[in-house]
Parts: structure tokens; sequence; C-alpha cells
């Protein structure tokens, strides 16, 4: 059974649910960073440091993701509360139900196998399901100011616990200079939290970064293993997204197999 599947899936769902809380934008915003990730090892398998830019766009209840390099893209669309998966190289794309029950049941059926690989992934999906609706967080403003590059920042530290499957703590520097309507990102944000169970407790905190996050550290302690990253905004305006850029590209095949 492929048990990283489940921590995979779970990981990136709340990374999903945390960038849309603290991005805070509104229709269109362009948001280009570059995050630094220390090479680790979990579950015996070592994962080379790397350095990833993304670019993101924010719309009118829809978000897009795109990976340099990799040819990648995630578009999310709040009205259907779906988030897509899109390999430009490959012309197709994996859909993912922002409904957790749905996502780890859709998990469960794409397991395959025989009747005990199916207990086993079954068994899973239930544990994970129980570790997310036990997540918390807490956000601290500590007062401390800098500039960071050209704007002014605030560091705020974060403690987030996710129930079980481990620890993140870190610093957020937040900028006000940026001005923004903060109810777009709220609103497209409990659009993909709501049936995450205790989701709501986790958005209310993450609600006293004021302004956007122009640069964090994160330590994650995940199986006894520490996994260290850095996630710098080098630039951030508002400007018309390209048509169509919320909507699956034409001709793109569907297929089954999120996070493998």
């Amino acid at each position: 059974m492929r048990t990283t599947r489940f921590v995979r899936i779970a990981f990136f769902a709340v990374l999903a649910c945390l960038v849309i809380a603290t991005a805070q934008a509104r229709a269109d915003v362009y948001m280009k960073s570059k995050t630094h990730t220390d090479a680790f090892t979990v579950m015996g398998q070592s994962q080379p440091a790397k350095d990833e830019i993304m670019v993101f766009w924010m719309g009118d209840n829809k978000a897009r993701t795109d990976q340099e390099g990799a040819n990648t893209s995630m578009i999310f669309q709040a009205d259907k509360k779906m988030l897509y998966m899109v390999d430009h190289n490959k012309k197709q794309y994996s859909e993912m139900p922002l409904d957790f029950g749905k996502m780890f049941d859709a998990a469960v059926d794409e397991e395959g196998g025989d009747e005990e690989e199916k207990a086993q992934a079954k068994a899973m999906a239930g544990m994970m399901k129980g570790l997310m609706g036990s997540m918390s967080a807490k956000v601290t403003d500590t007062g401390e100011t800098k500039k960071i590059g050209s704007w002014n920042a605030r560091r705020y530290t974060l403690e987030i616990d996710m129930g079980g499957m481990g620890k993140t703590t870190g610093d957020a520097w937040a900028t006000e200079d940026i001005k923004v309507d903060y109810a777009m990102a709220y609103t497209m944000a409990n659009g993909m939290m709501a049936s995450m169970p205790g989701f709501e407790k986790i958005l209310a905190e993450m609600k006293k970064i004021k302004g956007v996050v122009v640069f964090q550290t994160n330590v994650a302690k995940v199986m006894g293993q520490e996994m260290k990253s850095t996630t710098e905004l080098l630039e951030c305006s508002e400007k018309a997204a390209p048509a169509g850029h919320y909507d699956l590209p034409s001709g793109y095949k569907k297929v089954k197999g999120f996070g493998r």
C-alpha cells in the first residue's frame, strides 16, 4: 500500500489552505516567490535540497500556481470546490475534490490491490481524517519590524500542530504596504476549508497576520525528521491574468492518481 500517498495528500491540502489564507489578494493579483527546501530524509527516502520558483495568480474565486521549470500547474476553482493538478508536458490533469471526505475516499478507490491492501488503505484514510481534525495553530505578533526588500515588514511567529502528523514552527514577515482586499482571500479560504474538520480554528488564527507575507521560515518535524524551508516574495502586482488562465487547458486528458 502506498502509505506515503495519504501523507502527501494531507500535507498538500494543509499547504494549499494556508497559502490561500495568508495570500490575501483581490482579482487579479500576480505573485512570484522563491522557496528553498533543505535536504531531508523521511520514511527512508532521501530528498536533495532544492529551489523552486512559483508564480501565483488569484482572481475572482479562482487561483492558479505554476512551478517554473517543471511545466506543471495547480488550478483552484472555488465554485466547484476542486483543485486540478496539470501536467503540460503530458497534456493531462488529475483532480482533487476539496471535500476532504471525498478526497480520501477517492484515494482509497485508486489504490487498487487485493482486499487486504484496500482495507489497509481505508484504515490509513480514516486515521488521516482523524489527525487532520485535531490540528491547531498559534500566531504571535512579536512587534518586531524591519525592511525586507522595498516593504516594511512585521514579524509573526507560527506554531502549527498537524494533529499527530508532525509540527511546524517558523517566522512570517508580513507587510501592509501592499494594498489588497483581504475579504476576497478569506472568502476563498473558507471555500477551501469548509469541509476540513476543525480548520476554521486555524483560519481564525492565521487572520492575525496583517498584510501579505513577504518572507517566511518553516521547520517541519515529521516522523522524527526535520524539514527546513524558506519562502521569499520576489514580486507582487495587480494586473490582468491571461485569458482562460484559470480554466483547464483545452484537449488535456483527465487521469487518476492525484499525488502519485
